[in-house]
């Protein structure tokens, strides 16, 4: 009976301590010292705070004795080695680390001190190693260890290393790069990785090109934003660039800046070349369905340099009725200023040539926009959109007068 109630005891003891074990580890620890998780969370407070030696050779002490009943725990091994590296003792620290990847190469605490270590000692092959253990297995770390990627890697050889590996498609690419290019220190290493990604066997996605030009323009570097966009086009999206990207509507649109960016609208189809192949439809077809129409997203970022332009185009229609207007402007995107306006006319057509002119400014309109407009400022069903229209051949051409 003795015996029973014993057992009881040491079980609620274990219970106790595994329900403390979060919340309260060094209570959950005493009732309990052989609770490895416990012991992890009270030695992962005493890192964060400022653990005293004492502290640090209890936590070793402890995490020794646990080691007899859980030797294939790499989270002890860690432990004990961030207590040593805390108390200057880095030779033993760092073994405690090495054995802590020997039994499991992701235990994060010990793969950041030896990343660290190898990036200290010059060894970027070892680095790039633990770098895609470290993402592999905790992405949530992308975010901080970015900034030290593109110091790590950004010298030829090692930038070589870090390449091929990206050109492998690791699950972490995408997530990398979009960091890289949020961060102002990190951008240009971002666009560099992209180009030269671009260049050789593994082609970028879109999103992460997507995600570098965003961040380049944002911050205002518009040449080298265009300069990637050009440089990671594929073979197919270089025949059909100009001032004007793919004016003809022959490809899927991207979606990428410099590229257009068509949205779906209410009471709108939108249909091109590349998505309805076969129809005789020309260029970018609009079909309006009896409805309001403001607010439409047609658009696509040029970096035409100072000078003056032509806009032009072909339509086609058929019984469109415009009763807000529908027109192609080109404005500054920093200054919000109108450099034309293009409107199309109602009725029934075929292939009539719109054309304008236009001046960029060299002063404050180093990058503009090419858009389609109605004046709707309200959806009045007073004013509603019928029929369709066409267009092709878009170009914006330098006027040499």
């Amino acid at each position: 009976m003795l015996l029973a109630s014993g057992a009881i005891s040491v079980i609620s003891l274990i219970g106790s301590s595994r329900h403390l074990e979060a919340r309260d580890p060094d209570l959950a620890f005493s009732l309990f010292p052989f609770n490895v998780e416990a012991l992890i969370n009270k030695a992962e407070r005493q890192f964060a705070g400022r653990a005293s030696t004492a502290e640090l050779d209890a936590l070793v002490r402890q995490a020794k004795r646990l080691l007899a009943f859980s030797a294939g725990d790499a989270r002890l091994y860690s432990l004990i080695g961030e207590a040593q590296r805390r108390s200057g003792e880095s030779k033993p620290a760092f073994q405690a680390f090495e054995r802590s990847l020997a039994l499991s190469r992701t235990e994060r605490l010990a793969l950041q001190r030896v990343l660290l270590q190898d990036v200290e000692n010059g060894k970027p092959a070892d680095a790039l190693e633990r770098v895609d253990a470290l993402f592999r297995r905790w992405p949530e770390q992308i975010t901080a260890y970015a900034p030290l990627v593109s110091q790590t890697f950004a010298a030829p050889g090692s930038y070589d290393l870090l390449i091929g590996r990206m050109e492998t498609a690791p699950p972490w690419r995408t997530t990398l790069i979009s960091r890289l290019a949020a961060n102002p220190a990190t951008l240009q290493f971002s666009a560099r990785l992209v180009q030269d990604l671009a260049a050789g066997a593994s082609q970028p996605r879109p999103g992460e090109i997507s995600n570098v030009l965003n961040g380049l323009i944002n911050a205002g570097q518009y040449s080298l934003a265009y300069r990637t966009f050009l440089m990671t086009l594929s073979p197919k999206e270089q025949g059909v660039t100009g001032h004007v990207h793919d004016g003809r509507f022959q490809l899927v649109p991207s979606g990428r800046p410099f590229d257009w960016q068509i949205r779906n609208h209410p009471g709108v189809m939108f249909s091109s070349y590349a998505t309805d192949a076969g129809k005789m439809d020309k260029g970018l077809t609009i079909t309006f369905l009896q409805a309001p129409v403001r607010g439409l997203w047609v658009r696509q970022l040029l970096r035409l340099p100072a000078g003056r332009y032509s806009l032009s185009m072909r339509a086609s229609a058929v019984e469109v009725a415009l009763p807000k207007g529908l027109s192609w402007r080109i404005r500054c995107v920093r200054s919000n200023r109108r450099l034309v306006r293009l409107p199309a006319t109602e009725g029934t057509y075929q292939d009539i040539d719109l054309s304008a002119d236009l001046t960029v400014s060299p002063e404050n309109c180093p990058l503009q926009v090419l858009e389609l407009e109605t004046r709707a400022i309200a959806e009045s069903w007073n004013d509603r959109y019928r029929g369709s229209i066409s267009f092709d051949d878009i170009r914006v051409v330098e006027r040499s007068s």
